[in-house]
């Protein structure tokens, strides 16, 4: 968005981004139980997942449940290298601990089960190893997530996982070489489409934090955007965008249905 179409609508910032700040995402109901329940797995040190359609918001709830972490009680791992062999898999968990990757994966299976022990007993820090993009990882990495979670013959908890990615990921735990991490999780979420009130609510938010002293969107027009972006946030965030453009153009001192519409067009 140009600074000139920022200044038409008395904004600061361009609204509708993907790097949009996690305070704005906890005030959505919806977002805020998931966000709950994945502070409940940290908590309780268990298996998770998370899954739901590309762009619902699950990487802004990974970044709201990472920046949420206390730094003096919890180090947060994350690996979004998910297609990639069982050895590769455990070098970037290696760096991602500070160590030096080894070549042989028992080597590095022992290195980083002692360093998730040291931490927890010495330093009194938990890991929470978030693996993004999860839907794509091999069947034999999955299976290794759960070897990472024993320890003193799973008697001890000294690391939380949260798995997350598309909804194919949970097909996944019905494959009878992965019954033993299926039977280990203990919380799953899914993360759905916005409410329409949600929507609503969202649109009218991050206007009113970057500067907006007005409704700038018309009722109809949150509704159309609602229904044609299924309460996907990827969406809305596209087609706010296009209709504000739209309504830029026309000179239009707010967005009307019609602008949505248009940018919806084919």
């Amino acid at each position: 968005m140009t600074r000139e179409m920022k200044s038409y609508f008395n904004l600061t910032e361009t609204p509708f981004t993907k790097d949009i700040k996690t305070d704005s995402l906890s005030l959505l109901p919806s977002l805020e139980k998931i966000s709950g329940a994945l502070k409940l797995l940290v908590d309780t040190r268990g298996i998770g997942v998370m899954t739901g359609k590309p762009g619902t918001g699950k990487s802004c709830l990974l970044r709201l449940l990472i920046s949420n972490l206390n730094p003096g009680l919890y180090k947060p791992l994350y690996i979004c290298h998910s297609s990639t062999s069982l050895l590769e898999f455990y070098g970037h968990l290696a760096v991602q601990l500070g160590l030096e990757p080894r070549h042989r994966r028992g080597a590095m299976f022992q290195d980083i089960n002692e360093r998730i022990v040291s931490l927890n007993n010495s330093s009194r820090i938990h890991p929470v190893l978030i693996i993004d993009e999860a839907h794509l990882l091999r069947n034999e990495i999955l299976q290794e997530i759960r070897l990472l979670t024993n320890f003193e013959i799973d008697s001890y908890s000294g690391l939380t996982v949260l798995l997350c990615g598309q909804e194919s990921l949970n097909m996944k735990f019905g494959l009878s070489i992965l019954e033993s991490l299926a039977n280990s999780i203990t919380i799953t979420v899914s993360v759905e489409g916005l409410k329409e009130e949600e929507t609503f609510a969202y649109i009218e938010d991050r206007l009113t934090v970057l500067g907006s002293s007005k409704p700038l969107f018309t009722k109809n027009a949150l509704k159309l955007i609602h229904q044609v972006s299924g309460g996907i946030m990827r969406n809305i965030n596209r087609v706010a965008t296009g209709a504000m453009i739209k309504a830029f153009y026309s000179k239009s001192v707010q967005v009307e249905k019609e602008h949505v519409q248009r940018v919806t067009q084919r």
